[in-house]
């Protein structure tokens, strides 16, 4: 599919084999059949022929009726026509890591991506790149000239102890660092080993570069700790199944965190910063992890140790005139009996 032979060694070095890329292709393929139940007679076979048929076609031909006919005239089978649109969907889905169609079931948050007329794609060096179905995701993402730092604390674990904003993961690439559900839910895409493929692959959809700054945004909110997958990522993979390499991206150094660095992702990247600079604390565990402000920060639980230690030496001093109290009213007792 990505015309590659792969070596034991470099299997190995993917998430068990591609354990969590091959989840996601039978989740898609039991979204496809909700959507026609002829792909139940689906072979692999048939499914790999029909990439070759889109990565052999889709340059070439201008109308998704084409191709249709064409995975028809291929698969030699009495088929009708939305079979064969809903095989180039799911094919189209599986090699790109972006969900193509609409399909029952499979929750993507990213307005879908309908391929009605038009190339699905060209080659990332072509000129008529930006004007394909995939070209157009990705060739006018710098929206913004903004400016905002991205400190090293900029993380998702920080995100989430911080902000309250939790990370969702994400198998579509075109959902990566959208925001969802009033600015509280991030979706992070952790199909790393797919999309080393792509950049490894000769006939590839994406440009080195837009595969590079994905990763690096990845590395940017799940930095690894020497080496090895930081504590919060272990914890999100005891939850669900995420490609292992998301965690094991090459650490950042201050420049290459520098919001000028990325041109692709920068206008999600610059909303998800602002999002979280205007997000206050709801919850005392956030206040104390909250150091975005350090010198509020510290005036604050100032303040609130200075509160503590007057309560604390107020029930103090009433406990002890209580006691007082009752000392001297038994001393009267005692005065009066004798």
């Amino acid at each position: 599919m990505f015309s590659l032979n792969l070596g034991f060694e470099e299997i190995r070095q993917t998430d068990g084999g591609f354990v969590s890329y091959f989840a996601r292709y039978n989740s898609l393929c039991i979204c496809a059949i909700h959507r026609n139940r002829q792909v139940e007679t689906l072979t692999h076979r048939q499914l790999l022929d029909t990439i070759a048929q889109l990565k052999n076609s889709a340059w070439a031909r201008e109308a998704k009726v084409i191709i249709t006919s064409l995975v028809i005239r291929e698969t030699q089978a009495d088929i009708d026509s939305e079979f064969a649109e809903t095989l180039i969907d799911l094919a189209a889905s599986v090699w790109s890591i972006i969900a193509i169609g609409k399909f029952p079931g499979d929750i993507s948050y990213d307005e879908p991506i309908i391929w009605e007329n038009g190339k699905l794609f060209t080659q990332p060096s072509a000129p008529e790149n930006s004007r394909s179905v995939i070209g157009k995701l990705f060739s006018n993402q710098l929206a913004t000239n903004e400016v905002v730092k991205l400190p090293q604390s900029f993380t998702a674990a920080y995100l989430e102890k911080v902000g309250g904003i939790q990370v969702r993961w994400t198998s579509n690439l075109a959902d990566h660092l959208l925001l969802r559900d009033d600015d509280t839910k991030l979706m992070l895409f952790h199909q790393v080993s797919a999309l080393r493929l792509h950049k490894a692959s000769p006939d590839s959809l994406f440009p080195p570069s837009l595969v590079d700054e994905t990763l690096r945004t990845i590395s940017l909110l799940i930095p690894p700790v020497l080496g090895a997958c930081n504590p919060w990522f272990k914890l999100e993979q005891q939850k669900q199944q995420i490609d292992e390499q998301a965690g094991l991206c090459d650490r950042l150094n201050s420049s290459e965190r520098q919001i000028d660095r990325f041109v692709f992702w920068r206008e999600r990247l610059v909303l998800l910063k602002r999002t979280f600079d205007e997000a206050e604390p709801r919850t005392l565990s956030q206040l104390w992890w909250d150091d975005r402000r350090k010198s509020q920060w510290f005036t604050f639980w100032v303040a609130v140790l200075v509160f503590i230690v007057t309560v604390f030496f107020g029930v103090i001093q009433s406990v002890a005139s209580i006691v007082q109290a009752w000392a001297s009213v038994n001393s009267l007792k005692a005065n009066g009996t004798k």
